[in-house]
């Protein structure tokens, strides 16, 4: 009896190492807010052994003023990519990023930056880092992310590219739906609550007189905001645009003083991480060119 246990102890041992080389090892992404998760899930689909993790909560917003736990640090130090937005959004990875073993992927490299024209001061960077909120930006991005992934995973590069490909077609067929919709509000002024859609009205023919928060974070004084409202009665502004992940209390105030209709646009940062919802930011983009045209005409 004991040399039967031993003998099945012995196999089990044996077989353990071969156990082991036969798993794949997984390739953790970590996209740092949402947006990028969003194409990044896209990029990786039904890639084998790709495990793709948001870093900032869905509803963090922007990433302005976020501020990094303790679990976000080790959950950066554990990727093996990291995926940023680049264009001086995460300005709270600076210091941390050249202490990573991860490769890391700056999905808006390449692109053409807007100056951010609303804003007076605090941020780091002149540039309107919010490239994803146009059809254009998050196409831009996507070709970033699959070029990204597939330097660090060359055995996946082939599907990577493939799944670009496939979302890069979505994509172009979003873009087409919204320039048919929006066609009728060209040369439309609007007023947003942040500078988040300056990318989006550029495309689109829309322009951006005014934003309701010109420093991220900080409530716009009542001198501010009756500049914002005269701008709005000089322009025609037919309406105002908030945030649904922003206090609106502003914004409400400005429609009390203008009498203008108050809507929400999603710059794509309200959602769940649903490695499943692949067409999260396709079904966001369109429910912003409704929301717009059911505000504008």
């Amino acid at each position: 009896m004991l040399k039967r246990c031993l003998a099945a102890l012995l196999c089990a041992c044996l077989c353990l190492p071969a156990c082991g080389c036969a798993q794949e090892e997984t390739l953790t992404v970590t996209a740092t807010f949402y947006p990028l998760y969003l194409t990044a899930i896209n990029i990786a689909r039904d890639v084998e052994g790709v495990e793709i993790v948001c870093l900032a909560p869905p509803q963090a917003g922007c990433l302005h003023d976020y501020q990094m736990t303790a679990a976000d640090r080790c959950a950066l130090a554990d990727s093996d990519v990291v995926i940023q937005n680049g264009a001086g959004l995460e300005a709270f990875l600076d210091e941390l990023l050249p202490t990573l073993t991860a490769t890391v992927v700056d999905a808006s490299a390449g692109v053409t930056l807007l100056e951010d024209a609303h804003h007076e001061h605090g941020h780091e960077t002149a540039c309107n880092p919010h490239v994803w909120v146009s059809v254009a930006g998050a196409m831009a991005q996507a070709r970033n992310i699959a070029d990204g992934l597939a330097q660090a995973d060359p055995a996946h590069a082939q599907a990577y590219k493939a799944n670009c490909e496939a979302y890069l077609a979505s994509l172009e067929e979003l873009q087409e739906q919204m320039h048919a919709l929006l066609a009728p509000c060209e040369g439309m002024p609007i007023i947003t609550f942040h500078a988040a859609f300056d990318y989006l009205a550029q495309e689109f023919g829309l322009r951006v007189v005014a934003v309701v928060e010109t420093d991220a974070g900080s409530a716009p004084s009542a001198q501010e905001l009756a500049n914002v409202a005269e701008i709005a009665r000089e322009e025609g502004v037919k309406a105002l645009f908030a945030e649904p992940q922003y206090d609106d209390a502003s914004v409400d105030i400005l429609a009390r003083e203008t009498g203008l209709p108050v809507y929400l646009l999603d710059p794509v940062v309200s959602g769940e991480a649903d490695a499943e919802d692949y067409d999260a930011y396709l079904r966001i983009m369109l429910e912003n060119a409704q929301t717009l045209c059911e505000a504008l005409l």
